[in-house]
């Protein structure tokens, strides 16, 4: 339900119903609003308000002489007589930083040294919660991005034109691996594991991976979570299918504090009032519950621990080839991710853990799969200025992972009815990554910045030896435009799968220019980039993929209008040849064209409606032209186009509607929302199906029209750490 919960939070809204009232907003120095900000009056502190998404606020006046007081940690305080304000115009505060709560070492060591080469640093306001495309999820509101090319309505990232195996998701310095939920037997989750209530950051790396994380052969997320806490808050939401609750809690003031949530998702009302929309679905069910504990350990020292539990299980119809059944799924998962860390002028000293356990079953007709991962990683990493302007990092990582597989698999892959032949499998496989690192940030003057990294393993158990390298060029021509060169050469291992049984070493050659214009209205983003990747990796289709060279150009703009207006629009273009059996295919993300668009109205004292659109032409697969009856089986042998991607799906259309109106009263809120995806109930090709013999083809859809609502209740009951 976490992610139902998310969505909630999409837009804001604040309504204005008292008779004597201010209403106004809250910014930054660079205009932005300022979220959960204090705003009350000096004699009664105790009837204020906090700002919402959009910084804005509505506050009851009790004496129009009283004194407004503005406050947020990091910011200075602001207090404005109210005589001196007119009570029936709307107010602007703009809050100023406070340099002596936000110290330089304490900046320096929240924030990665390899920060200024990530493509885009994701605000959870501006672009998880405002951002319809995104759902609320941290991984989903990536899909807006030009850089992503996710096109399957899954939440695993696939970064300008690589699998999702190549790029990695680190959280809180520790890569989790398989970081969603609602996971199919091909490992594509359709939400992320992680609340965005409980993240402060997330940077896109969208090729070039920085050398202070390994495994990574395409791009890279990582995600941080809060490390102060701002107000006390319980959060109780109900949903169309599901509820949850969420508690922010300090433990000891200024020192420690707990985050804790829980979400139970059920499918009975979700499917029963839209079951022609979800033909294939029977019923599904998910309970999850995380923790997220941060203390300081000393004036210099603080210490982070998160953990995470999920039961999920579904039930659908599903067809391979011609054999169409009830699929049945479960898993359960649990890590913990915890992190220590030491910072003072001469440098900071971090220690990263991670545990990470999951059990997985699959029955499909005949067959039936159970596998087991786990995964232990434990990383140490120095950051040290040498100079006022240039900064090193260097440190090490082992990551240990180990799958095994019991599985009942189909003798022949085209009879897969439960009476067909089948053998029993039993495969373990396992992997140490032992990798050492050195990474520098080197501030040439107050435009040009210049990093450069080494990262090798140390081979064990009869390992390929490989050394990753990459520089970067950071040019920031004014406060409005900038130009970031990078390029470098990439390894990672490809963790095993039901379609692929071994840890595969991949490697990728990179190049990308990008460029920023940020202007007051107007934000403006292009790049080019190369891949050039290597390795064997299996597809879900069985072909053996040895290469993969991909040329891409992106555009995004992103315009403010007429106050309540947004208006979002990105493309790109991709040339992808993939290389089979030596002859050259076009690649699964090859596209003239991947459009994404939003228009947005949001006025606080009416809702928030946004229309987003998603568009792209279809992917090409391998038709099948004939057949020959097998009696053993009593199955038909599928003839495949001697032409490999021969046939091409029907182009991809999208339109998605959201609504939402945000109420405040008093310390609290009610937040109602209602999404409409798939508004023209567009038939999108997802995979061809076959009758008995192979004869007549038709076509597996994704999700068609459905609805989805709910309302979240929010109440602040005090300051926080």
């Amino acid at each position: 339900m976490r992610y139902l919960l998310a969505i909630s939070l999409l837009f804001a809204a604040f309504l204005s119903f008292a008779q004597q009232s201010l209403m106004g907003s809250v910014q930054d120095e660079k205009g932005m609003p300022v979220f959960a900000a204090n705003v009350y009056l000096r004699s009664t502190p105790e009837k204020g308000t906090t700002t919402g998404f959009d910084g804005e606020f509505v506050l009851e006046i009790d004496d129009p002489t009283d004194t407004l007081v503005v406050s947020y940690l990091g910011f200075q305080t602001r207090e404005i007589l109210l005589t001196t304000i007119d009570l029936n115009k709307p107010l602007k505060v703009v809050l100023l930083t406070d340099a002596q709560s936000l110290g330089e070492v304490i900046v320096t060591a929240r924030d990665p040294i390899s920060e200024k080469f990530s493509v885009v640093k994701m605000d959870m306001l501006k672009d998880v919660y405002l951002n319809p495309v995104a759902q609320g999820d941290p991984l989903r509101a990536i899909a807006v991005l030009p850089a992503s090319t996710t096109t399957n309505e899954t939440a695993n990232p696939s970064l300008r034109g690589s699998s999702p195996n190549r790029s990695r998701v680190v959280f809180n310095g520790v890569p989790v691996y398989t970081p969603v939920r609602a996971s199919q037997l091909n490992n594509m989750g359709f939400f992320s594991l992680f609340n965005p209530e409980m993240i402060d950051r997330e940077y896109v790396y969208a090729s070039n991976p920085p050398l202070t994380y390994g495994n990574s052969s395409a791009g890279l997320v990582e995600i941080q979570t809060k490390n102060e806490l701002n107000e006390n808050q319980l959060q109780m939401s109900a949903g169309l299918a599901g509820v949850g609750a969420f508690l922010s809690q300090s433990v000891k003031k200024d020192t420690s504090f707990v985050q804790i949530y829980g979400n139970y998702q059920f499918s009975d009302a979700y499917i029963g009032i839209q079951k022609s929309k979800l033909p294939n679905l029977v019923n599904f069910g998910t309970l999850d519950v995380g923790i997220n504990f941060h203390t300081k350990t000393g004036k210099q020292s603080e210490f982070n621990s998160y953990n995470y539990f999920i039961d999920e299980s579904y039930h659908a119809i599903d067809q391979s080839f011609t054999f169409r059944g009830d699929v049945y799924s479960a898993k359960r998962r649990f890590f913990t991710v915890n992190n220590f860390k030491h910072y003072s002028e001469k440098g900071i000293l971090n220690i990263n853990t991670g545990v990470d356990f999951s059990r997985q079953t699959y029955e499909f007709g005949n067959l039936d799969s159970k596998q087991h991962a786990n995964q232990a990683y434990a990383s140490i990493n120095y950051k040290k200025p040498v100079q006022e302007s240039i900064d090193f990092q260097f440190g090490a990582s082992l990551d240990y992972q180990s799958q095994n597989f019991k599985d009942s698999i189909p003798v022949y892959y085209y009879a897969q009815s439960p009476g067909s032949p089948n053998y029993f499998s039993e495969t373990s496989v396992d992997n140490s990554i032992l990798e050492v690192y050195l990474y520098g940030n080197w501030e040439l003057n107050r435009h040009i910045t210049l990093s450069s990294g080494l990262r090798s393993n140390l081979p064990v158990n009869d390992q390929d030896y490989y050394l990753s390298s990459q520089i970067g060029l950071k040019y920031k021509l004014n406060g409005r435009h900038s130009f970031l060169l990078s390029g470098g050469k990439y390894h990672n291992y490809a963790p095993p799968s039901y379609f692929s049984r071994t840890y595969g070493l991949l490697s990728s050659y990179q190049l990308a220019l990008d460029y920023t214009c940020e202007l007051e209205n107007l934000l403006l983003k292009s790049a080019v980039y190369y891949k050039e990747e290597r390795g064997n990796q299996t597809s879900d289709d069985f072909l053996a993929v040895e290469g993969i060279n991909t040329y891409g150009v992106e555009l995004y703009v992103e315009y403010s209008f007429l106050k309540h207006f947004k208006f979002v629009f990105s493309n790109s273009f991709i040339d992808q040849k993939r290389t089979i059996f030596g002859e050259k295919y076009r690649g699964a993300k090859d596209f003239d064209y991947l459009i994404k668009s939003t228009i947005q109205y949001s006025n606080y004292s009416l809702f928030t409606l946004a229309l987003t659109y998603i568009g792209y032409p279809g992917t090409y697969y391998t038709d099948v032209v004939g057949s020959d009856f097998d009696p053993e089986t009593d199955f038909y042998i599928p003839i495949f186009s001697e032409e490999l991607f021969n046939a091409q799906y029907g182009n991809y259309n999208r339109f998605d509607l959201s609504w939402s109106k945000y109420i405040q009263l008093d310390r609290s809120a009610l937040i109602a929302y209602i999404s409409l995806n798939n508004v023209f109930n567009n038939k999108n090709e997802r995979r061809e199906l076959y009758n008995r013999d192979y004869s007549s083809k038709y076509f597996d859809y994704y999700q068609l029209r459905t609805i989805y609502f709910g309302f979240v209740w929010q109440f602040d009951y005090g300051s926080g750490s």
